[in-house]
């Protein structure tokens, strides 16, 4: 019978060279274990830890990876000695035989609730054989939203979008982070000289401009722009009088401007494309790059004359057709509440996109979640939620009062486990260093344990405690986290 050893080294060299998260390999573990009909084995992330700490597999963002390219011979040879489970002449049958099993037990769950309550026939019915909605003309499929997901930093913004995206085609989204330095010609597009045996100057499209056109090829399919960030950039200057395209048209509004007056009865924008347009002739043409296909659709490129027109379900764009958001690209962003931002967000601005808190706080229900809870911090015994929620309990009380109290709180994922183990260097350099450099900078003498006077003296007394100290000891009130280990409310 394998080991856990074999078991966690045969997931590795299974999805070699790929980031593998903690709760990928305890729940391919387990699945292992079921298959082979083998006893659960304890912690599958303390063994992944223990394969890192002897150098054959490396942390990366709080994932473990292994990379027979990257580590010496020997390693790879002692690696690769470990029985390999996923060759056992049986696992692909009895893997089979198992899946039946489940399905088997997931049809006598089905049957037992009809049996229970026949009314849940049509519901499994319409499940089973969802009815086929009849097509609209000129109606488009898709409803865009806009909105700025806030919070704490670390409270996972942009993880939540990632999730939600995750199914979504690399092509159907394109991601860009706002910073100072950003400028509208880099977002929408500037004309840049090329170097082809000569030098032109040509059109080269901004993240917003490619992102609009693969929408007006493909009307059929569903977009998205993510802007990270967007409170630290002047958003305003950025998107510049494309701002006026974020105004979308309701459910039976309808608009006709904007077009060549000789089209003007035909192109008429309903629900979901912008109320109003600008004028953008650079845009205008590399949106017109494309290749009419047979079947009527377009294949997108770069190069070349644009074409004439292209036909957009009952739109007709062509030279004279003004620039605006089809209802098939939405629009999602990141934004801290109250950061140390530089810019800030104007009403204007706000009122164009939907709103939405991502709430700090632990869901135990999400096994992602609970193993970012139970993360212990080193060798403490303390683990990653019982010092969130004291910590940020501190926070709030020493800070009351002031404004960016709220910002200045932990994320429940400020810093990420490696294995189920948060590292003493990763803790001291990030949140220590956080907490003294920022959060607590006025109130250091309140928070801190007396003799240490500077941020080298915090780490060094965390990462190499003293004879007779313990690693929590840098804090003065650490009875207070004692205590509240022993009893913590989340």
């Amino acid at each position: 019978m394998p080991t856990a050893p074999d078991v966690v080294s045969s997931i590795f060299r299974k999805y070699e060279k790929q980031e593998l998260s903690p709760e990928f390999i305890r729940d391919e573990s387990n699945n292992i274990c079921d298959i082979l009909e083998i006893t659960r084995y304890g912690d599958p992330g303390r063994t992944a830890r223990m394969f890192a700490e002897q150098g054959y597999v490396a942390k990366v963002n709080g994932t473990c990876k292994y990379d027979p390219d990257a580590i010496p011979l020997n390693k790879k040879c002692e690696f690769e000695k470990y029985e390999y489970v996923y060759g056992y002449q049986n696992f692909e049958n009895s893997k089979k035989r198992m899946e039946k099993r489940k399905i088997d037990d997931l049809f006598n769950q089905l049957k037992r609730l009809v049996d229970e309550n026949p009314e849940n026939q049509d519901y499994l019915n319409n499940i089973l054989n969802p009815i086929k909605q009849p097509e609209h003309h000129n109606a488009c499929p898709h409803t865009p939203t806009q909105i700025i997901y806030y919070g704490v930093p670390g409270c996972g913004k942009s993880n939540k979008i990632r999730e939600d995206l995750k199914n979504l085609p690399e092509k159907n989204k394109v991601r860009v982070v706002f910073h100072p330095e950003y400028s509208n010609a880099e977002f929408i597009g500037q004309i840049l000289p090329k170097v082809n045996g000569h030098v032109t100057y040509e059109f080269t499209p901004g993240p917003f401009t490619q992102i609009i056109k693969r929408a007006y090829l493909n009307p059929n399919e569903q977009f998205y722009l993510v802007i990270e960030e967007i409170n630290r950039g002047n958003a305003a200057a950025i998107f510049g009088d494309t701002f006026q395209l974020l105004d979308r048209l309701k459910a039976g509004e309808t608009d006709s401007l904007g077009n060549d007056p000789a089209n003007a009865a035909v192109n008429t924008f309903t629900e979901g494309w912008s109320q109003y347009f600008v004028q953008n002739d650079d845009v205008n043409a590399y949106i017109r790059k494309a290749t009419k296909l047979d079947d009527g659709s377009y294949q997108e490129r770069n190069d070349g004359e644009p074409i004439e027109e292209i036909k957009i379900k009952e739109i007709h764009f062509n030279a004279n057709t003004a620039i605006r958001l089809p209802p098939n690209l939405s629009i999602l962003a990141t934004m801290n509440t109250s950061d140390q931002n530089v810019f800030t967000l104007d009403n204007a601005f706000q009122r164009r996109f939907d709103m939405e808190l991502v709430r700090n706080e632990f869901d135990l229900t999400k096994p992602a979640v609970n193993a970012q809870y139970e993360a212990e911090i080193d060798d403490t015994g303390i683990k990653w939620g019982q010092f969130w929620g004291w910590i940020n309990a501190k926070i709030t009380a020493t800070l009351k009062g002031l404004s960016s109290t709220e910002d200045k709180r932990l994320g429940v994922w400020f810093v990420s486990n490696v294995g189920g183990i948060i590292d003493d260097k990763v803790f001291a350099e990030k949140v220590l260093k956080f907490l003294w450099d920022d959060v607590f900078k006025f109130k250091r003498p309140q928070i801190f344990a007396d003799g240490i006077d500077t941020l080298e003296k915090l780490i060094n007394s965390f990462e190499k405690p003293s004879e007779g100290k313990e690693r929590f000891d840098v804090f003065k009130d650490k009875a207070s986290l004692v205590a509240f280990v022993a009893s913590p409310t989340l």
